[in-house]
């Protein structure tokens, strides 16, 4: 089996900390200037993130030269990603622009629950913090092995929202009851699939190869049959997000749509595809 990036973010509990109060009192161009500083070190020594990042870089077309130069790129963008995420949890603010903004709130006002796909083009957690839903709960499935630096903080700005985490750990299948309870209330339940960790998958073509995606959430969109959406979280500047939201055809192989539409932002926004392994293994 390829090895895979474990998806959790890097530095000790003590750093993380640190790097909470640091930018609650500085500017965050100034985190991203500083970021250069340590970035190439960085990339030297995480070599499956690196040969991920390079993989997909020439997959898209590139010479070996500018994927090389691709990788530090996105690099520098995953490094702003991480530093805004903790500039929410140091209490700034970022401007959030809604792509179909009307299909989002209708949804979202509407009786009925539905389904938010997202995936790691793009930085879909600071969406999480700004996307208010105070009529309806939303919760995510999320990776229950990231520190707890940035689950305590998670937990906090999201509750604030309305919005609460749904724990996936390995071989502990309680989220599948809270999936069901989360569905049955009319509530939204949000969930990542592009990344797979060891559960079954579906194949779907993706930038001319066969790859493989989680089979799980597509599954829980086929059996529930509620409206499913699509969300890209695209970081525009230093301080702006634009959210593009689109309602996948239930008539259609939702996986194949889901694939397709990853592709396609991945391929508009290179350097913020943050899926660091080898995708296609």
């Amino acid at each position: 089996m390829a090895q895979e990036w474990s998806g959790q973010t890097g530095g000790t509990h003590w750093m993380q900390r640190s790097l909470v109060s640091i930018i609650r009192h500085t500017d965050i161009r100034v985190a991203y200037a500083m970021m250069h500083l340590w970035l190439i070190w960085y990339i030297i020594v995480r070599r499956v993130e690196r040969r991920g990042a390079y993989l997909f870089h020439r997959r898209r077309g590139r010479s070996r030269i500018q994927a090389a130069i691709d990788v530090y790129r996105s690099f520098y963008h995953f490094g702003q990603a991480i530093i805004d995420r903790f500039a929410v949890y140091a209490g700034q603010q970022f401007g959030v622009t809604v792509e179909n903004r009307d299909l989002y709130y209708g949804r979202v006002h509407n009786k009925e629950g539905f389904i938010m796909l997202f995936s790691h083009v793009g930085n879909t957690e600071i969406a999480g913090y700004f996307l208010s839903t105070p009529d309806k709960p939303l919760h995510i499935l999320a990776y229950g092995g990231e520190s707890p630096v940035v689950m305590e903080h998670r937990r906090q700005v999201l509750a604030r929202n309305n919005i609460d985490m749904i724990t996936v750990q390995p071989n502990d299948m309680n989220h599948i009851y809270h999936i069901g309870y989360v569905l049955q209330r009319g509530e939204i339940l949000a969930a990542a699939a592009d990344r797979r960790s060891g559960e079954a998958t579906v194949t779907c073509t993706f930038m001319g190869e066969s790859a493989q995606f989680p089979l799980g959430p597509f599954r829980i969109c086929q059996v529930v049959k509620q409206p499913v959406l699509l969300v890209f979280v695209i970081k525009e500047d230093a301080k702006t997000y634009h959210v593009y939201c689109e309602q996948l055809q239930p008539t259609r192989d939702i996986a194949s749509q889901y694939a397709q539409a990853v592709e396609h932002f991945a391929l508009k926004y290179p350097y913020q595809w943050f899926n660091f392994y080898d995708f296609w293994a």
